[in-house]
C-alpha cells in the first residue's frame, strides 16, 4: 500500500514538473536589461573599458562606435551611382618566369581586361564557355565595350613587381575583371610564362559624415577560369603548374613551369602535358554599396554576461551601443542602449 502511494505521489510529482516545463516554454517576458559604465574604468587607449550589464536578455550584441563597427550604419549597403566618388584599380605584377614581354618579338605573356557590358561566364556550361572566350579578338573586345587595363608586359623580371593603376570609376554600375594568360604556346622550348598578381580596388563614396573608403582585395573578387585545352577542365583551377592558382600566398598566381619532355623539364615524360592559355574573371557586380558596419555578440541562450570588457586602441570618443533582444514564437522586443565613451591618450 505504501510503496503503491509512493509511486502515485511520484508519478503526479513528475507530471506537475513536466507541466511546470511546458508553461515555462509558453512564457514570454519582454526585454528589460540596463548598461552602465565600470567606476574602475580609467578611459585611456589601451586599457580595457568595463560595461556593467543587468538584466534579462536573451540575446545582446555590441557596437564599438569605431569605423566598421558603428550601429547607425548597421544596415547601410547600397547608395546613389553619382555619391560614388572614385573607384580605382591597383595592381602589382611580377613576371616570374618565360619568354614573353614587349621586350621580345612574340608580345605579353598577361593582358587585362576590364568593362561594364559583361554579365559574366557561365561557368557551367563548359563548351559555351570555352567557344566564347576562344573566339575573341582585341578588336571584337575593344567593339563589345572592353578597356585595356595599362600593363606594358616587361618581360621576364624575377624579384620586381611592375605597379600599375587605371580608373574605373566608369563602370561602378557592373565591373568586371578579367586577365588573360597567354605564355607559349605547348612544344616550344621555352619556361612558360609564370606571373605573381597582387592587387586592390579602392571604392570611395560618399558618406553620411563625409568620403568614406571600401578596398575589396583581388584574390577575394577573382574566380571563374577558363581553360581553352580540352585536355583539362575548362574550370581548371589552384592545379599546381599549368594552371591558374587562387591557392599561393599572391592574389593570383599564373603557374607556369615547362611542357612536357622540353629541355627545361629532369626526366622524360615529367612536365605539363597541356596547353596552359586561359582567362580567369570576376563576377560582374555594382560597386555603389559600402559594407554594413558589424556588431560583436556578447551574449545568446547559451551564456550569461554580467559585465562585458572592450579595449579601445585610439583616443577618441565613441558611441557604443549595446542591442538586446528576447523573443520565441509568442512575441519578441528589442531595447537599444547608447553610451558615449570618451578615450584619451595615455598621458
Amino acid at each position: 500500500m505504501t510503496r503503491r502511494l509512493s509511486t502515485y505521489i511520484a508519478a503526479a510529482a513528475i507530471a506537475g514538473l513536466s507541466l511546470v516545463a511546458c508553461e515555462q516554454a509558453d512564457i514570454y517576458t519582454p526585454v528589460d536589461y540596463n548598461v552602465t559604465l565600470n567606476a574602475s574604468n580609467t578611459y585611456y587607449a589601451g586599457d580595457p573599458v568595463v560595461f556593467d550589464i543587468t538584466g534579462n536578455p536573451d540575446n545582446l550584441i555590441f557596437y564599438s562606435g569605431e569605423a566598421g563597427h558603428e550601429y547607425r550604419y548597421r544596415d547601410y549597403y547600397e547608395v546613389p551611382v553619382e555619391d560614388v566618388q572614385s573607384m580605382t584599380l591597383d595592381l602589382s605584377i611580377q613576371h616570374r618566369s618565360g619568354n614573353h614581354g614587349v621586350s621580345t618579338s612574340n608580345g605579353p605573356g598577361l593582358e587585362i581586361w576590364y568593362t561594364d557590358s559583361f554579365d559574366g561566364v557561365s561557368g557551367s556550361d563548359a563548351e559555351g564557355d570555352r567557344a566564347m572566350v576562344m573566339g575573341w579578338t582585341e578588336e571584337q573586345m575593344l567593339e563589345d565595350g572592353w578597356k585595356k587595363f595599362p600593363y606594358d608586359d616587361p618581360g621576364r623580371a624575377q624579384d620586381v613587381f611592375v605597379e600599375c593603376s587605371a580608373d574605373v570609376l566608369s563602370c561602378v554600375s557592373n565591373f568586371c575583371l578579367a586577365f588573360h594568360w597567354m605564355p607559349d604556346l605547348e612544344g616550344d622550348n621555352t619556361a612558360i610564362d609564370t606571373y605573381w598578381v597582387n592587387g586592390s580596388l579602392t571604392v570611395v563614396i560618399d558618406g553620411l559624415d563625409g568620403p568614406e573608403t571600401m578596398t575589396y582585395d583581388l584574390g577575394n573578387l577573382m574566380g571563374t577560369t577558363v581553360m581553352y585545352d580540352e585536355r583539362v577542365s575548362t574550370y581548371h583551377v589552384s592545379q599546381g603548374n599549368g594552371s591558374i592558382r587562387l591557392d599561393t600566398s599572391q592574389d593570383l598566381t599564373f603557374a607556369g613551369g615547362y611542357y612536357l619532355d622540353n629541355p627545361g623539364t629532369e626526366e622524360v615524360g615529367d612536365g605539363i602535358d597541356h596547353r596552359c592559355e586561359g582567362w580567369i574573371f570576376s563576377t560582374p557586380r555594382p560597386f555603389n554599396s559600402r559594407n554594413a558596419d558589424s556588431a560583436v555578440t556578447v551574449k545568446n541562450l547559451q551564456n550569461s554576461a554580467g559585465s562585458y570588457s572592450y579595449t579601445y586602441e585610439e583616443p577618441g570618443t565613441y558611441h557604443a551601443t549595446f542591442v538586446g533582444t528576447n523573443s520565441n514564437y509568442i512575441g519578441s522586443s528589442e531595447e537599444v542602449k547608447h553610451i558615449l565613451v570618451t578615450v584619451l591618450d595615455r598621458p
